[in-house]
């Protein structure tokens, strides 16, 4: 075979290997192509159990493209999708050198619908932030006390009720003004526009001081109106000032960052906008209370000099009227004061007399008495569980005598062997030729010889 590795002097064209070519497209492709995002329907999925990576095609309508997912970057998504899943895929295109196949591969996936709102929603945000729309509006342009506010919602809603309830509790004397547009669904987002207008309108006339926007929670379809990009266009261009009280704690849209002021509920936005005159209302109320305690200093003091003065003019008579009149509440007073000593007293002895019952010898001979018995009670529940548990006992150790016992032994079966002399043999090595035996069995004895 040739080598065409290098050029011959007759040859100036520039021979490249196949790997050199899927290699050098490769290069062009990654350049070329930033990182990208794709939809499509899972297809032919495959899993490969040592490595854990995945293998699939994304296709629409009329194409087809090959995808890997490596371990690392599937392990963290929290799903695996199936035949027939709608995808949206983050990933790099690439040219496989060893098979030269054209290919996405992936590092993020996930499923279609919900994902596709908030890659939406990340890349207008991003694209409103660049553009400094976020910036525009700042909180210090609320005004610090405000009469006049204007509520772009729904009529319906519990968030208009929830922000009347507590404007009407905080800050009575607030003038609300409701400008009613649809929150959800196809053409919401125009008719909050054409809400946001007509307030404009009547400005001129209205003077209003702040504007809520507000709606309550939902999922991220339920709050897509106040994601749109003409929307937060016009309110960041709007000269008013907007505190915008859209969902949940949780819950965020593009409109809260072209707002003013982002509150977390419709209720915290009227509690914002009625901040100012809650303050101011609590001043008034500490500044009338402080007022009427001065006032009420002011006439005691001039009633004290009015009953001084009206004392100093009082007739003889009159005086002698008051002295009896003291002298009888001073008697009453001695006479009940007596009478509660009279009874501290009699209280007293009651007490002593019953402490002298309750420590009398007969009382203490009884308790006494009460307690012998039930110490011997106690005793003689004891001695007879004791009693019980040695009786148990002795009859136990009884069986296990009478069941050892030798006629017991003969009674099985078993049988003893003696000597001339009656000492029992347990040994036949001591045994000699002649000697005479004594066997005993239950029933009797029987004699032997050794041979």
């Amino acid at each position: 075979m040739e080598d065409y590795s290098a050029n011959s002097t007759n040859d100036m064209r520039e021979i490249l290997s196949v790997s050199e070519v899927n290699k050098t497209a490769n290069d062009f492709i990654n350049e070329a192509f930033p990182p990208l995002w794709v939809v499509g329907e899972i297809s032919g999925f495959k899993e490969y159990g040592a490595s854990g990576h995945w293998y699939f095609s994304l296709k629409d309508s009329d194409s087809v493209l090959s995808c890997s997912m490596f371990r690392l970057q599937n392990i963290s998504l929290g799903f695996k999708p199936k035949e027939g899943d709608q995808v949206i895929i983050q990933g790099k295109l690439s040219i496989w050198h060893k098979t030269g196949r054209f290919q996405l591969i992936a590092n993020k996936m996930e499923l279609a619908g919900f994902g596709e709102l908030l890659r939406k929603y990340e890349l207008l945000k991003n694209k409103l932030k660049d553009e400094g729309l976020f910036a525009k509006k700042l909180p210090e342009a609320l005004p610090a006390i405000i009469s006049k506010v204007a509520i772009v919602t729904s009529a319906h809603g519990a968030a208009l009720r929830d922000i009347i309830s507590t404007l009407n509790r905080r800050a009575p004397h607030i003038q609300i003004f409701v400008s009613p547009c649809r929150v959800q669904g196809d053409g919401s987002s125009e008719s909050i526009k054409v809400a946001l207008k007509r307030i404009e309108n009547l400005q001129q006339t209205e003077n209003f001081d702040v504007v809520i926007v507000s709606r309550g929670g939902g999922s991220i379809e339920d709050l897509w109106s106040f994601n749109n990009e003409e929307l937060c266009r016009y309110v960041s261009e709007l000269k008013l000032p907007v505190v915008s009280g859209v969902g949940h704690e949780t819950d965020f849209t593009l409109l809260d960052f072209v707002s003013n002021i982002r509150a977390e509920t419709p209720t915290a936005a009227a509690e914002i906008v009625s901040e100012g005159a809650s303050k101011l209302k609590e001043y008034l109320d500490f500044m009338s209370d402080s007022l009427n305690k001065k006032m009420h200093i002011l006439v005691n003091s001039f009633k004290e000099k009015i009953n001084f003065l009206r004392k100093l003019l009082r007739s003889p008579k009159q005086k002698i009227q008051d002295q009896y009149l003291k002298l009888d509440h001073k008697s009453e007073q001695l006479n009940l004061t007596f009478k509660k000593f009279i009874q501290r007293k009699q209280d007293g002895l009651e007490k002593e007399k019953l402490k002298l019952i309750f420590n009398s010898p007969k009382n203490i001979k009884d308790k006494g008495q009460d307690k012998l018995k039930e110490i011997n009670r106690m005793i003689y529940k004891q001695l007879t569980s004791l009693l019980d548990s040695l009786n148990l006992k002795l009859n136990n150790f009884e069986q296990q005598l009478i069941s050892l016992s030798p006629k017991e032994i003969l009674k099985r079966g078993y049988s003893i062997t003696y000597n001339e002399k009656g000492k029992i043999i347990k040994s036949s090595k001591k045994l000699a030729g002649g000697d005479r035996l004594v066997t005993q069995l239950n029933d009797g004895k029987v004699q032997s010889k050794v041979e």
